[in-house]
């Protein structure tokens, strides 16, 4: 588990680089797409446990930014990563996550998952490549920083 964890992690730490790419050329937008509703709502970094179905063990994390930029990425366990930038939208507790191509056209099926809580349970997927049961994902905490030491005083 130690091993996925990892692989999570360095996902994780890659997504914004992606997030950032997808912006580049379109604005990170495109044309006639309707701002989300609630993006403090949706905004975050999700994370499947393993997938079943694969030669070797995956996760999936999935990335809601800002506007309506989303990305995810793939994690091989031992082999690497692959990311998939897209665009996300909203309606009510339903959560669509297109992926798509540099062009801006549809790379695969969307994404399509039910908000319960802190899960997003998946109600629309590629089946050829997520399998039969798809992708729960769990919204991560985030980490909780430390506080400043106040009882010390600012040192002059």
């Amino acid at each position: 588990m130690n091993g996925m964890r990892a692989c999570g992690t360095v996902a994780a730490a890659l997504l914004p680089c992606a997030m950032a790419l997808v912006g580049c050329g379109t604005g990170g937008r495109t044309t006639g797409r309707a701002a989300p509703p609630d993006t403090a709502k949706w905004a975050g970094i999700y994370e499947s446990d393993t997938l079943p179905g694969a030669a070797r063990p995956r996760v999936l994390l999935v990335k809601i930014g800002p506007d309506t930029v989303a990305s995810a990425a793939l994690a091989f366990v031992g082999l690497g990563t692959t990311l998939h930038p897209g665009w996300w939208s909203a309606k009510g507790d339903v959560l669509r996550v297109q992926p798509i191509r540099p062009d801006g056209t549809a790379n695969e099926l969307a994404f399509v998952w039910r908000r319960e809580g802190t899960r997003l349970v998946p109600v629309q997927w590629d089946r050829g490549i997520y399998g039969e049961q798809g992708a729960t994902l769990t919204r991560r905490v985030p980490a909780a920083q430390v506080p400043a030491d106040t009882a010390a005083g600012a040192r002059r």
